[in-house]
């Protein structure tokens, strides 16, 4: 049973309040309260949300509840503009690569989102942030160090916002990555990868720096500190993942970039179900916080060589390296076995999701995320041959 229905049980009746009661005080009925306490009925969020305020049951970081970012629209009204349709991406079980003796896996398919990842929505909590706090204006030029489809998510912004932005880039990442930022008529400048990411990326950083120093108007939104990033994640995708599974999740499990994604989510999930483990995934020749050693690595957008400061490093329970090959392979299988069309990292992902689901076992649930579409990524190894 999840942890929430015990403490709305227990709760109730250590208040002196019946079923009945609190089914009059939240406007629910004593069939449907029933329902819930006893895991035949899952509520919605706002039900959730509404019966902890009468019962004063801490869930959530309060933040989740009371600071409004973005609203998404109901796909059925018609957008002002595409930002109205970010988000509400849906949640798919794994019915061929799981295992019977296997926790079922559950996947948050992001590349069907605005812009074709994850990032198009912390790009755009950013930018909002940063309007609303001022920092950002008319005359502002957005500039961006990143590996890739965070710099797509802030050109696409830009676009629709009008801003004049630069996006700064490994020359490692992928070709498309170049073409789709300069396709929606940001800047690229790119900085040579000689073999450490994470020297690439701090040079990616100073350059960014240098810029803001020379022009007034030049706003970095640094998505590696921006509490903007994991606070869209707090917000909106994992409150999205409750709604969708509605049901308790076992496992977690979230490849590391700018710790925004595993942080934000994590401790949404962690403040409903205190018991769940959650996995931070590095690829072998980046993983700094298993104390690895820096390289360079084909799971672009993780692994960038740095712990980022809006990591919660409490948040996770266990560290999965994924290596470059098992994730293309588990790329790959996503496609032929799911025909998910999804990223490397989402290789990455569920090849740790895999993992966490055989050791929780049968009759529970692992969550994961498919960061973005495999469209981005046909000059890669992704679609080599893999029996040339």
């Amino acid at each position: 049973m999840p942890d929430y229905r015990r403490l709305l049980r227990e709760k109730r009746i250590e208040k002196g309040i019946s079923q009945y009661q609190l089914a009059e005080m939240s406007g629910m009925t004593q069939s449907h309260i029933n329902k819930i306490e006893n895991g035949i009925a899952n509520p919605s969020l706002d039900i959730l949300f509404k019966l902890c305020e009468i019962l004063e049951i801490r869930l959530f970081p309060d933040e989740v509840k009371s600071r409004p970012v973005y609203t998404p629209r109901v796909t059925s009204m018609v957008c002002e503009s595409i930002l109205d349709a970010i988000g509400y991406t849906p949640m798919i079980r794994l019915s061929r690569m799981g295992s019977p003796d296997a926790a079922q896996v559950i996947v948050k398919y992001e590349g069907l989102n605005v812009g074709g990842s994850i990032k198009t929505r912390t790009a755009y909590n950013m930018i909002l942030e940063g309007e609303r706090s001022g920092k950002i204006t008319s005359e502002t030029i957005i500039v961006e160090p990143t590996s890739g489809n965070q710099g797509i998510g802030l050109a696409l912004i830009g676009a629709v916002r009008g801003y004049r932005t630069v996006i700064i880039m490994p020359d490692s990442v992928s070709e498309e990555r170049r073409l789709l930022v300069s396709h929606y008529g940001a800047e690229v400048v790119l900085i040579h990868d000689d073999g450490d990411i994470g020297a690439c990326i701090a040079e990616c950083l100073a350059t960014a720096k240098r810029m803001a120093r020379e022009n007034p108007h030049v706003y970095i939104p640094q998505q590696f500190t921006n509490p903007a990033n994991p606070m869209v994640h707090k917000h909106h995708t994992a409150l999205e993942i409750l709604e969708q599974v509605a049901g308790p999740i076992d496992g977690f499990c979230s490849g590391v970039g700018t710790g925004g994604t595993i942080s934000g989510i994590g401790e949404v999930l962690r403040a409903l179900n205190p018991g769940i483990e959650i996995w931070a995934v590095e690829p072998e020749h980046a993983a700094i916080l298993a104390g690895g050693n820096i390289g360079t690595h084909l799971q672009m957008g993780i692994g960038d060589g740095l712990i980022p400061d809006n990591l919660n490093r409490t948040i996770y329970s266990d560290i999965c390296i994924v290596t470059d090959e098992e994730a293309i392979a588990t790329a790959r299988d996503l496609a032929r076995k799911e025909g998910l069309m999804c990223g490397i990292s989402s290789g990455t992902n569920v090849a740790a999701a895999l993992r966490l689901a055989r050791k929780l076992g049968p009759g529970k649930t692992v969550v994961t995320v498919l960061p973005d579409t495999a469209e981005r990524y046909f000059s890669t190894p992704l679609f080599e041959d893999p029996k040339a």
